[in-house]
């Protein structure tokens, strides 16, 4: 079926095009391809002289099913993350469950994981050591679980009363499939866009990985992706702290060099440099 509309990766191509070298596409045209026919390009710009260029986005996640581990993960730990009954004064406590722990399971299940957890919490979080630790987790009837914990007591005058992190940790590293799974989604609805230019946006929504790592993956599958040699640009997109701050940073890098950069926060260019890496005016 075409895409719906309103997502938040079509601000980030109107924002793309609204400085995208040095605002000369800011007049444009974008026709949301995608919304019309299934399997086409996310949008086609038309600049006022006729020039055009088509725009792929995708997000790259840190590891496959990634958004799917999350939802699982946000849904069935968010009583746990708010309870800071169990947090220690004057200390803060970070404790991080394996990603894949709760994607496929059914609900009771989820629920034994959770109270196994916190219970280990309850327990322990009184003697826990400082700095970074591997503890096993009892979870009956199942499989421990493995948990690392940061354990940092604050040497305050006042007293406080602590705080305490529930997070997912990675284990898995499987970006090549990752990119490998894009640019074959991706590729081909772009380059055979009849276009002046094509751009291919990759979104980071997360610090889990360097953007280097992503770029310096694309390059070693070169060989199987020959579609490659015809997008022009590949671009970061990062989004990190888009849905707290509103901001969205875009770069263009070739080796360990950015050849063009843009930012934004809550939509108002703040950053702008070109091929020189010079700053625009703004």
């Amino acid at each position: 079926m075409p895409s719906k509309s309103g997502r938040d990766d079509e601000v980030f191509v109107k924002l793309f095009v609204s400085a995208y070298e040095n605002f000369t596409w800011k007049d444009s045209h974008i026709c949301w391809l995608d919304q019309k026919q299934d399997g086409a390009v996310e949008a086609l710009v038309t600049r006022p002289d006729g020039e055009t260029m088509a725009i792929e986005h995708t997000l790259i996640e840190p590891f496959v099913g990634d958004k799917s581990d999350f939802a699982a993960f946000d849904q069935s730990l968010a009583a746990l993350r708010n309870d800071q009954s169990l947090a220690v004064p004057n200390a803060g406590i970070e404790v991080y469950i394996p990603a894949g722990t709760m994607v496929g399971q059914k609900p009771a299940k989820r629920d034994l994981i959770v109270q196994s957890v916190r219970a280990w919490i309850s327990a322990n979080r009184l003697q826990l050591r400082e700095g970074e630790h591997r503890y096993e987790c009892d979870v009956p009837g199942e499989p421990k679980i493995k948990l690392t914990v940061k354990f940092k007591p604050w040497r305050v005058a006042k007293p406080s009363p602590g705080i305490l992190i529930v997070g997912r940790q990675q284990i898995l590293n499987d970006l090549d499939k990752v990119v490998e799974k894009a640019l074959r989604r991706k590729l081909p609805k772009l380059v055979n866009t009849k276009a002046g230019r094509h751009i291919l946006l990759l979104e980071r929504d997360q610090f889990t990985f360097q953007p280097e790592l992503i770029f310096a993956e694309i390059e070693r599958q070169r060989s199987n992706f020959p579609l490659l040699d015809q997008v022009d640009e590949i671009w970061e997109v990062e989004t990190v702290f888009y849905k707290q701050g509103g901001h969205v940073g875009f770069e263009l890098p070739k080796g360990d060099r950015l050849l063009a950069t843009m930012h934004f926060e809550n939509g108002i260019l703040t950053g702008h440099s070109g091929i020189s890496g010079i700053p625009y005016p703004m």
